[in-house]
């Protein structure tokens, strides 16, 4: 198949339902899953496809500039087409149900899922869809898989973290956190973020030995932002936090009430979103360049940075483009319906 340049946002709606078949995935073996260089979004795209299926999706994660891999509440797992919309080969089920989270290993063709419902974890051949391992695991976190290389995965539980062989599924090493986890990053070739219940920042090796920890009150909901050698996290205590990649030590303290998403961006600046629908570009002194409100309330996912423009979704079906140079409005689609997911 040959792959062809995606230029278009893809907008996903609670009303898109996915069919529920079983089967297998079958992908041609030229097919690639490594995405081009970023995509050119228009400045007013237009709609060119939406469909009306069963069940809704949960996530998406593009593969390429033409295929992501799309699964549902109901834990059906499926590629998708993004040029039509339409799935290659049938689905599959890797969990029997609820499936709480893929991650994706394109350079070797599988994934881990996550089904914390059903209190087990396991590996698929991406193009195949054939099962490599599952393994039942009790106490499975929302973010807590994590690919350290093409042969290990680590992953997080509320009571500790396991290094597993990402070809067989067999136990290399568990290492018992007293403080609890609720989050995994990945955090460069060499290490990992997690978050504790107390809200601590961790980092470890792959060794899963402890490097530093951080108290700044994270949670479930932070984020983070590696740029420059510095890790950007939060929000945690209102702030977000800017620390030294390998030590961990604080940088900077900036004003974070009620955030929700953020990216770092070069010359030292900040696009930062709110949970009441404000955006604004902030420089690290504190200084914002521009605040803007569009009156669109809670938004709906993470806003996409591309060049000049930001495209912002809102949980009641709008998506607007943005320059992120004023803050300025370029356009806004039609009112659709509620947005569960937006991905470039």
């Amino acid at each position: 198949m040959k792959i062809q340049i995606f230029r278009l946002l893809i907008f996903i709606l609670v009303s898109i339902f996915i069919l529920n078949c079983y089967g297998t995935v079958q992908l041609d073996n030229d097919v690639k899953f490594l995405r081009q260089e970023q995509s050119i979004i228009p400045v007013e795209p237009s709609l060119k496809w939406q469909r009306k299926t069963r069940d809704p999706i949960q996530d998406l994660i593009p593969l390429n500039d033409s295929l992501a891999l799309a699964w549902t509440h109901r834990g059906t797992v499926m590629i998708l087409n993004l040029n039509d919309g339409k799935k290659e080969g049938s689905a599959w089920t890797p969990s029997m149900g609820h499936i709480t989270s893929i991650t994706v290993n394109r350079d070797a063709d599988w994934f881990v899922y996550v089904s914390m419902k059903n209190r087990q974890a396991g590996a698929y051949n991406l193009r195949s869809g054939k099962q490599i391992w599952k393994n039942r695991m009790d106490h499975l976190i929302m973010d807590g898989a994590l690919i350290l290389t093409d042969t290990v995965v680590v992953m997080g539980t509320r009571r500790e973290l396991k290094l597993y062989n990402a070809l067989n599924g067999e136990l290399i090493k568990e290492n018992h956190n007293r403080f609890g986890i609720t989050k995994l990053f990945a955090a460069g070739r060499d290490r990992f973020l997690a978050v504790t219940d107390a809200g601590d920042l961790q980092c470890y090796d792959h060794q899963l030995s402890q490097l530093w920890t951080q108290p700044i009150g994270l949670n479930s909901e932070s984020k983070t932002d590696i740029h420059q050698g510095r890790i950007f996290t939060g929000p945690g205590r209102d702030t977000l936090w800017v620390l030294d990649e390998k030590t961990g030590n604080i940088h900077l303290e900036l004003p974070f009430r009620n955030g929700f998403d953020f990216e770092a961006l070069e010359n030292d600046e900040l696009v930062l979103a709110y949970r009441d629908g404000r955006v604004s570009k902030m420089n690290l002194d504190g200084d914002h360049s521009w605040t803007a409100d569009f009156g669109l309330g809670l938004p709906g996912a993470s806003f996409i940075h591309a060049g000049d423009h930001l495209f912002l979704p809102y949980a009641r079906g709008v998506a607007l483009n943005v320059d992120s140079r004023t803050g300025k409005e370029i356009w806004r689609s039609e009112p659709l319906r509620r947005l569960t997911g937006f991905w470039p």
